[in-house]
């Protein structure tokens, strides 16, 4: 969500900083801001909107020493005033955070109550006022202290107008560091950063960043030796190349991902997979990762006759789950620092439960919470609605479901991942005709049976995400029990029957929406007859895929449909509103 770089140098940041806003502005947000320490003085620069329009505000600012911000509001409304970064009353300190602090109502009563004026809504001022609270002559200790007085989750910067230091602490929320012995940085995503090795901040650690140098602490104010870490080419593929918008070129990367996919899982030593005892399985993730929940649940149900249930995350945390030696927790998330997501692996953690985490960032904090983890491979994904990261969701959980079947399913799996990979590198066609008339609509049913319809489940959330028209997904078998009272003359119903055995139902259940009026748009992997043609508005065949996978193969056209939508509305695809790429708070 929220998006924090801090940067010192011997040469003016402002570039650098900026720079750094810019590559994590997918993660969604709706102000940033800007902090310089010039000489003894915090010079701030605050917007409401984009970092693009902050750039243009820093004319004439810049210094060798800077803490940015992009802001996603959980606190205060979206004004410049509820801004990153924040000024203590004394406008001795200035503070960049992400998270949420959950005693902030106490802390600002508290020091209220001493005379304390607060000038936001945020939560985050009540961090810039604990710091400038006390007597500590060592601004070290200032930050030891503060932190120990907050509840929640936060990963912050901080700067004192007194010394040349940016300080840093991270509970429950991503953090990474980066030093090459010139320009020191910090940043809540690598991808940030200059090539080379970083450090990732653990729960409970606080840096001093100095010019080249980074010290590291832990909340005992106990100096603590870090190990670096190693990634390549991180940034490789977070260019727009020839694309428009990031959307586009993560759709068009898709064949590319999954070949990736099959590359890695070929050369996968099984060993510890076919160890693995269970009766059942838990898959759990939210929004797109839900949906690719559903689909390993149906995967581990049909393949290896296993029951096994997809749970969202928020309501795996207050459910009754049934959970014990028996059972095999799998957690998905494309960014790996769901709160989510999080909270609900903690939540088993003292269980005796197997996990296994899925996820598209190897560094994440998920990722090192498991039993085991799995990598999608896709690359960074900036676009906020998921897409290249969702198909290779899937196809690693059918890897991993046959792979669990027998050695020889699992390398006949490579063998249909590649075929589907080949399939839909020949099918991005145009979409145009069948957006043109989606968009003319203000609201939208998708339907469809088993796999199909979390199929219509992922179509509808990409649609509602970047289009803003109201998506809604249903079982096909389910009109007849309330949705009907929903159509009406032109009602847009998109269709999706990739299944031979429940085709038929599913052409009588729309057929039902047809006679009240709706619109059929069908995506089928079965060739219509002539007799149904003239009842559809359009039909679109897929090639031919191995039937697991065709809801993947399915998605592809769902989601070039809503980014043709999206682009004939006028809107910007990567960056929907009120939506943010990384869900870091509950």
């Amino acid at each position: 969500m929220c998006g924090i770089v801090a940067v010192i140098d011997s040469q003016p940041v402002k570039k650098t900083i900026i720079g750094g806003l810019k590559k994590i502005q997918y993660r969604g947000y709706d102000s940033a801001g800007v902090c310089f320490k010039s000489d003894l003085k915090l010079v701030t620069i605050k917007v409401k909107g984009s970092v693009a329009k902050l750039e243009t505000e820093l004319n004439g600012y810049d210094g060798e020493i800077a803490i940015g911000h992009t802001r996603w509001a959980t606190h205060g409304q979206v004004c410049e005033k509820n801004a990153h970064p924040i000024l203590s009353s004394d406008k001795n300190w200035a503070v960049v955070h992400n998270g949420i602090i959950e005693n902030y109502k106490e802390i600002v009563d508290e020091r209220t109550s001493e005379g304390e004026c607060f000038f936001t809504d945020t939560d985050t001022e009540v961090i810039s006022s604990l710091l400038s609270a006390n007597d500590f002559e060592d601004n070290l200790r200032s930050v030891l202290w503060t932190c120990k007085q907050l509840k929640g989750s936060y990963a912050f910067c901080a700067i004192n107008k007194s010394d040349n230091h940016v300080y840093a602490a991270k509970h429950k929320s991503p953090l990474y560091a980066f030093c090459d012995g010139k320009m020191s940085m910090f940043a809540s995503d690598p991808i940030c950063f200059p090539k080379g090795d970083y450090y990732k901040f653990e729960d409970d650690e606080i840096c001093k960043m100095s010019k080249g140098k980074l010290e590291f602490f832990n909340f005992k104010g106990e100096k603590i030796k870090k190990t670096l870490q190693k990634y390549q080419n991180i940034n490789s593929s977070a260019d727009l190349n020839n694309f428009e918008h990031f959307m586009l070129k993560e759709i068009y990367e898709t064949p590319d991902v999954l070949d990736r996919v099959c590359d890695v899982y070929e050369k996968l030593d099984l060993t510890a997979l076919k160890k693995l005892k269970f009766s059942s399985v838990k898959l759990v993730g939210c929004g797109t990762a839900y949906h690719a929940c559903l689909m390993g649940a149906e995967f581990f149900k049909r393949i290896l006759n296993i029951d096994a249930e997809a749970v969202q995350a928020s309501e795996f945390r207050y459910g009754k789950q049934i959970i014990g030696s028996h059972s095999l927790c799998v957690f998905v998330s494309q960014s790996g620092e769901t709160a989510d997501t999080i909270a609900a692996l903690e939540k088993i953690s003292k269980k005796k439960a197997k996990t296994l985490v899925i996820t598209n960032v190897p560094h994440s904090t998920l990722s090192q919470m498991g039993d085991m983890h799995f990598s999608t491979c896709a690359g960074p994904e900036i676009c906020v609605a998921s897409t290249k990261a969702y198909c290779s969701q899937v196809v690693v959980l059918y890897l991993l479901t046959m792979a669990l079947k027998s050695e020889k399913h699992f390398y006949q799996a490579l063998r249909d991942v590649r075929k589907l990979s080949e399939q839909i590198q020949k099918f991005f066609i145009n979409i145009s005709p069948f957006a043109e008339e989606i968009a003319k609509h203000d609201k939208v049913f998708f339907i469809g049976k088993g796999i199909d319809y979390i199929t219509a489940l992922e179509g509808a959330l990409k649609l509602k995400e970047i289009s803003y028209i109201n998506c809604n997904s249903f079982p096909a078998g389910e009109l007849k029990h309330g949705v009907l009272a929903l159509v009406d003359e032109g009602t847009p119903i998109i269709v999706v029957a990739t299944d031979e055995k429940l085709y038929e139902k599913t052409m009588n259940s729309a057929l039902e929406a047809k006679s009240r009026g709706g619109k059929l748009f069908v995506i089928s992997s079965l060739l219509p007859q002539a007799y149904e043609l003239k009842d559809f508005e359009m039909c679109m065949t897929l090639p031919k895929v191995p039937k697991l996978l065709r809801g993947v193969m399915a998605a592809i056209p769902l989601q070039l449909l809503s980014y043709k939508v999206c682009m004939i509305k006028g809107l910007n695809p990567d960056m929907p509103r009120n939506l943010a790429k990384s869900v870091t708070v509950e």
